[in-house]
């Protein structure tokens, strides 16, 4: 055989097995639970709980999951659950954009060091590990957070999509309907490695189908699926004081992204800054910049607060609170920017069970000023008397907690 027909075949024989390997490492046929073949696990929160739901960002489908027996969570290896690259990584977690263009979100996890921006990765590659409690944004229970989102490009996340049909997760397909927590408690075994091939799907009618294998619609196809609609936005009322542009605080009432809260904003905003105790950074958000889209996604949660930069000129005012809830927030040691969700109080009886408190201030927008709170100080320096509903300040502790608001 001639040498330059050998090295023809040889050239083919590579494109060939690369094209095969592409092919099953994809999301064909589904997906795989993002961790260890063998490892069992237990969905805690389905679709449409407190916190997956539509007034989360668009993130009614997400599942969070943990591994059987739960002690065993934390330290968990996290694997790619598809190939493809590296579209959003931060402290707590990132996505991987799949060669449909869909982003697979995984939160709550700590990304290995070489896991970056733009890095390509392989299903059942390891690309992190699960956060232990209270870290990356757990709030005391070890999980991954797994969700597949249509994709805005650069790291900015659509709407989530439900795992079905080409997205079923482990052979079974989680169907969408407006029940509470649905499929919560629902176990699987992982089956993930390099070179994952998707087991065979499960039944494919939606919960309520016809118990013949029928779809229940006349022509025999498949029914479609019922996605409620959203509740109507709530009527916003900008009082005749309110401030003019510039910087000021903000609450977070809903958990949500920082994206989400971006949008839901009844505000011409400029950009939003992120404060990370943790980390003691800042992170700015500005959606017509490319370079921030990886804080895009970062969880907020209610009892959370941030910077909002408003054009000059416009009267705002962010969404009232829907009543005053109890909240735990996660403090670092330092300062921390966090909003009051109780009723209107006295400062000092708000604050009487945070532990290691130190002191607290707040930005006044209104009049472009600070006010203080230090426990014992004289009238004169105590500035800050009194927590209004949905109030953004800054809360310093001399040793990190958790701090559980007492309306």
């Amino acid at each position: 055989m001639p040498h330059s027909l050998s090295v023809l075949l040889i050239v083919l024989t590579l494109l060939l097995g690369s094209l095969v390997l592409s092919g099953t490492a994809g999301a064909d046929g589904g997906v795989p639970i993002p961790a260890p073949a063998g490892t069992t696990w237990r969905i805690i929160a389905g679709y449409n709980t407190g916190t997956h739901s539509e007034a989360d960002g668009q993130d009614p489908h997400a599942i969070d999951i943990v591994r059987l027996p739960q002690d065993q969570t934390a330290f968990t290896p996290v694997l790619a659950p598809v190939s493809g690259r590296v579209a959003w990584r931060d402290w707590d977690g990132l996505s991987i954009t799949d060669a449909a263009g869909l982003d697979h979100l995984l939160v709550h996890v700590a990304p290995l060091d070489h896991i970056r921006h733009g890095t390509v990765v392989e299903v059942g590659e390891q690309v992190a590990i699960v956060c232990r409690a209270h870290e990356c944004t757990n709030y005391g229970t070890p999980h991954i957070h797994y969700a597949i989102h249509q994709s805005r490009g650069g790291g900015y996340l659509g709407r989530s999509v439900p795992f079905t049909g080409d997205y079923a997760i482990e052979g079974m397909n989680l169907y969408w309907s407006d029940e509470y927590n649905l499929h919560g408690g629902v176990e699987l075994t992982s089956t993930n490695t390099r070179n994952w091939i998707a087991p065979p799907v499960g039944p494919t009618e939606p919960p309520g189908a016809g118990s013949d294998g029928d779809s229940g619609t006349p022509d025999g196809g498949e029914e479609p699926v019922s996605v409620p609609e959203p509740d109507p936005e709530p009527v916003w009322v900008v009082p005749a004081d309110a401030p003019v542009g510039g910087w000021r605080t903000v609450s977070v009432y809903e958990r949500t992204s920082v994206a989400g809260l971006f949008a839901n904003l009844d505000s011409p905003l400029l950009e939003l800054v992120v404060h990370n105790p943790f980390l003691d950074s800042f992170h700015r958000f500005d959606p017509d910049d490319e370079a921030s889209a990886q804080i895009a996604v970062q969880s907020l949660r209610p009892g959370q607060a941030l910077w909002a930069l408003v054009e000059p000129q416009a009267r705002w005012l962010q969404a009232p609170p829907t009543g005053p809830r109890t909240v735990t927030i996660r403090l670092a040691a330092g300062v921390n920017l966090v909003s009051w969700q109780g009723p209107d109080r006295s400062v000092a009886e708000a604050l009487r069970n945070v532990a290691h408190f130190d002191h607290a201030y707040r930005y006044e927008a209104r009049t472009d000023s600070w006010t203080l709170y230090v426990p014992g100080a004289p009238d004169f320096v105590n500035t800050l008397d009194t927590l209004r509903s949905g109030d953004a300040f800054h809360l310093v502790v001399r040793v990190g907690s958790t701090w559980t608001q007492l309306p």
